[in-house]
């Protein structure tokens, strides 16, 4: 390997630990509360490094944002990887997949709660969207494996026709992932009465109904 390509190597190693510590930090104080400054000191490296790496911290929010989309994929794969997921009738597997969101519910509310802030964040900063392609190619990484279960689904009779699976897939997406956020940020109305996740169960298996024969 030539000097530049290590020095390439490096500083590609060096990015990526730098976005490992500020995605953690997004996660425990939410994005506003997170200054470049932050991210500095936890990482070790100085400020103006960390400018010169990344330019800017909006780049910065969505490059961790990324990181944390491909890092979710083995909650999913644990589901699509399994010996038996194949084996099983298409909505069968759709199921198996819409727990996902119970567990990520469960075992993972900072990431819930990143969603929702960084969501904010990008309508604030309105980011090209060129800078947000892999940020997005995170959030549909899960779509073919759903496309597939579902197809499975129509050739078994398991799941009925619908008129656009993306649309249905997106739309149970943002819902589960609204209520979800709604959830953890806790009762604002006396009426809200939620107070555990049976709200998240229930919008699941009307999702999963509604595409029953």
């Amino acid at each position: 390997m030539s000097n530049e390509n290590s020095a390439k190597s490096l500083r590609g190693l060096r990015e990526d630990g730098i976005v490992y510590v500020a995605a953690e930090l997004f996660l425990q104080n939410g994005i506003e509360n997170v200054k470049m400054t932050d991210v500095a000191e936890k990482a070790e490296v100085g400020v103006a490094s960390l400018y010169r790496y990344f330019g800017t911290k909006e780049t910065l929010v969505i490059r961790a944002g990324a990181l944390l989309w491909r890092d979710l994929d083995t909650l999913f794969s644990s589901v699509y990887e399994a010996e038996d997921f194949l084996a099983c009738p298409g909505i069968e597997r759709v199921s198996r997949l819409f727990g996902v969101y119970r567990k990520l519910f469960r075992e993972q509310p900072d990431f819930i709660r990143f969603v929702g802030d960084f969501d904010s964040f990008v309508m604030r900063a309105k980011p090209d969207p060129a800078a947000m392609a892999e940020y997005e190619a995170g959030v549909l990484n899960f779509f073919p494996v759903f496309l597939n279960s579902y197809e499975a689904g129509i050739r078994d009779g398991s799941i009925r026709p619908i008129v656009s699976p993306r649309l249905y897939y997106d739309s149970v997406c943002h819902a589960v992932m609204a209520l979800a956020q709604k959830l953890l940020r806790g009762e604002i109305l006396q009426t809200d009465g939620f107070g555990d996740a049976s709200e998240l169960t229930l919008l699941l298996d009307m999702a999963e109904r509604y595409l029953r024969p």
